[in-house]
Order: structure tokens, then C-alpha cells, then sequence
């Protein structure tokens, strides 16, 4: 197939680029400065790349009407990381996502796929499947939930399958924001002090390189449409998976569980449900904890030593 993908220099979007070029697919990837388009073209040396924002459809129009895509995986986002969740500006990536989906459309795409994430469903406890209430308490999370719909329903409007793959928790090479696993292994590396919480939650942890693989499976499935989660669907005990951390990088360390109070909105049980996804295109996650936590160490100390 002929896939435009969107955040291509993205966590996800990046691995998700790679893994369509693996499988044989012709890829135009939208990337949003120079500098990640040459770093990322290096790394999928099959995949065409376009430099251009989302937010701007005359960076990318052109070269999406040239393209002819029969499919769209939409990636991109603005305002991912920490006070960035609650700005208004999140409204804006509705609006955004819906006139590049329509607009794939009009080119071609028969298929229109968007990435969603585990803040729809909410500060909520429990194992969540896509038919449980989505209550979002973010901004992030309400547009992106907002989004999921536009998609949908441009699909059945358009007649044209869309999909929305809600992301739990991703970790894996080359994140190196500032998310949970790469600030534990950073601050491991250096030494420093790990004041932590009481770590008693349960959590998913979903390797990156098994989202892009959940995604091109819904891309290759025609039956699949909807909304799916994609997720490791085993989750771990928190603290065994700081411990574990602990253990690859140094032994001595001694992490400071309960140093930091719990939020009070704190999540204690994450768990996604993937039955669905696993039912309609036969993918199943194959990177356990320990594999997934080896190849993420490994991979940081090569870009040390790199730097």
C-alpha cells in the first residue's frame, strides 16, 4: 500500500515508518523540521519524506495529492509532555486531524488511522476495554477522544474504513523524553538519588516496536475498523519494574520508594484490554518486560557513548 504518515519523527511514528518500509509498503512521511526528517530518512532509507507541519496544509497538500495514498496513519500531535496536556491549544489538534483525514480522503485513502491514547479512558483504575466510559480529565485526553470521533465518522460519511488505536504507556529505544522507563534509566546511569513513590500501582509497559506492528496489522486487516487498544496486556507490579530497571544499570542503587506522596488523582491500576485487536487481525505483543527493558538499556548506552 501507499501510506502517508504523520509525526514520522515521532517516538511511534518513527519505529511505525520503519516497519511499513520492512513490509514492503511505499511510505511519504510528513516531518516537521530538517533535522529529524534527515536523521529519520537515514533510518528508513525506503521512505519518502516531506518536510512540513501538520498545522499548516499547504506544506503538505501538494505532496499528498502527488502521493495518492490508500492509507493514512496519523501520528502527529502537538502538546504531548506535562503542563502542554491542560493548554487550550489541544482544541486545535482536532479540528487539524480532521482536514488532514479529509483531505487523504479526497486523494484516495481507503483507509484513515489515527493514535490515540490510554487518557481517554480517564483517572480511572481498572482493566479498560473500548466499549468501557471514556472520561477524559485532560485536555490531551478530551481531544483526543474528540478526535477518535471526527475519524469515525468521516469514515462512515466517506464510506472508508478508520480506525483509532488508543497507545498504553510506550517505552523502547530512542524515547528519550521524559517519560517514566527513560528518566529511571537516566537517572540510574548518573547515579543520582530515585525519590520515588511507594510504586504499588499496577502498570503497562507496551514496547514500541509491538505498537507498530499492532498498527500495521489493523492496516493490513480489511475487516478492522473502529476503535482498538494496543497495548502489551500484561501489566507489571510497578515497583518489580523499577527494581528490575535497577538491576541492569546498577545493583547498588537503592531507590527511595515513598519518598514522593501519591498524586490524588494517582492511577493505580492501568490495564488494557486487547481481546479485540487480537480477535479481528491476530496480532499479539511479543516483547516481554525483561527483552523489552534489555534492548531499551542497551540502546541508551550506545547513544552515550556516541554523544
Amino acid at each position: 500500500m501507499r501510506v502517508f504518515v504523520t509525526g514520522a519523527t515521532g517516538f511511534l511514528g518513527g519505529e511505525l515508518t520503519r516497519a511499513l518500509v520492512a513490509r514492503g509498503h511505499e511510505v511519504l512521511a510528513l516531518a516537521r523540521t530538517t533535522e529529524g526528517m534527515a536523521r529519520h530518512a537515514a533510518l528508513a532509507p525506503g521512505a519518502t519524506f516531506i518536510q512540513g507541519d501538520l498545522f499548516s496544509p499547504q506544506d503538505w497538500r501538494s505532496g499528498l495529492a502527488r502521493f495518492r495514498p490508500d492509507a493514512l496513519i496519523h501520528c502527529g500531535w502537538r502538546g504531548v509532555v506535562g503542563a502542554e496536556r491542560n493548554d487550550l491549544a489541544q482544541l486545535e489538534n482536532i479540528a487539524a486531524s480532521a482536514r488532514l483525514a479529509e483531505a487523504a480522503i479526497e486523494c484516495g485513502a481507503q483507509v484513515v488511522i489515527g493514535v490515540g491514547s490510554q487518557a481517554e479512558y480517564g483517572a480511572r483504575s481498572g482493566a479498560f476495554g473500548e466499549t468501557d466510559p471514556t472520561t477524559p480529565e485532560t485536555l490531551y485526553g478530551v481531544s483526543k477522544l474528540a478526535t477518535s470521533g471526527a475519524f469515525l465518522t468521516l469514515g462512515a460519511i466517506h464510506g472508508v474504513r478508520a480506525i483509532w488505536g488508543r497507545v498504553f504507556s510506550l517505552y523502547g529505544p530512542g524515547n528519550d523524553g521524559p517519560w517514566l522507563v527513560p528518566s529511571l534509566i537516566r537517572a540510574l546511569s548518573k547515579g543520582q538519588q530515585l525519590d520515588l513513590t511507594r510504586c504499588e500501582q499496577i502498570w503497562e509497559f507496551t514496547h514500541v516496536r509491538d505498537a507498530a506492528q499492532g498498527f500495521i496489522a489493523l492496516l493490513e486487516t480489511p475487516q478492522a475498523h473502529g476503535v482498538f487498544n494496543v497495548a502489551s496486556g500484561a501489566p507489571a507490579p510497578l515497583r518489580d519494574a523499577v527494581l528490575l530497571l535497577r538491576d541492569m544499570i546498577d545493583r547498588n542503587a537503592r531507590p527511595n520508594f515513598g519518598a514522593i506522596p501519591y498524586r490524588p488523582d494517582q492511577v493505580m491500576h492501568l490495564e488494557a484490554k486487547i481481546d479485540r485487536i487480537r480477535a479481528v487481525t491476530g496480532w499479539s505483543p511479543r516483547i516481554g518486560l525483561m527483552e523489552g527493558f534489555e534492548e531499551t538499556v542497551a540502546a541508551f548506552r550506545r547513544e552515550r557513548m556516541a554523544a
